[in-house]
Parts: C-alpha cells; sequence; structure tokens
C-alpha cells in the first residue's frame, strides 16, 4: 500500500525550488523602488517650484515623455549619468536627488 508521502513524490520536482532567490530579488526590488520613489518626490518638487512640466523636462533631457513618467512616477531609478543630467536641468544638486 503506498503512503501519502509516496503519493506526492510522484509529482515532486526534479528541479530544486527557486523560492528564495525570488524571495530575495522582491525584496532587493522593494528597496529599488523605495529609492526611485524618492528620486521621483526632489523631481516632482523642483518641477513645481520652476514651473516646468513634464514635456518640457523631457525634451531638456532628451528622453521621450514616457521615459520621464516612469521616473516621475517611481517605477524606474534613471541612471547615475541621467540624475546628474536631470539635477541640472531642474538647477538642483545631485544630493538632493538621492
Amino acid at each position: 500500500m503506498n503512503t501519502t508521502a509516496e503519493r506526492l513524490r510522484k509529482f515532486q520536482s526534479s528541479t530544486p525550488s527557486q523560492w528564495r532567490q525570488q524571495a530575495e530579488a522582491r525584496l532587493a526590488n522593494q528597496d529599488e523602488r523605495r529609492k526611485a520613489r524618492k528620486v521621483a518626490t526632489q523631481m516632482l518638487d523642483a518641477m513645481e517650484t520652476q514651473g516646468i512640466t513634464e514635456p518640457v523636462l523631457a525634451e531638456r533631457l532628451g528622453i521621450s515623455t514616457t521615459e520621464l513618467s516612469s521616473f516621475l512616477k517611481g517605477h524606474k531609478l534613471p541612471s547615475s549619468v541621467m540624475m546628474s543630467s536631470i539635477a541640472s536641468v531642474l538647477g538642483i544638486t545631485i544630493t538632493s536627488l538621492i
């Protein structure tokens, strides 16, 4: 007679579970998203202070409004080069962005 454990082994995957790696990746992504939201907030504050609209900023940075929107929504963290450009265009220091 088959025990429950023996019956379950038929359904066992031959590859090990990746749950730990996936959980660690989600945690790392949370940290990245938190940083992206902080940068977005700083950008929006500077834009509001200077009266700069999203299309104008995108044009000055030489990027699409779609890419800028992903930064402003906190979905994507700009590269260090892009952060430098953003700070320069907005007339703020790069340290105030991060």
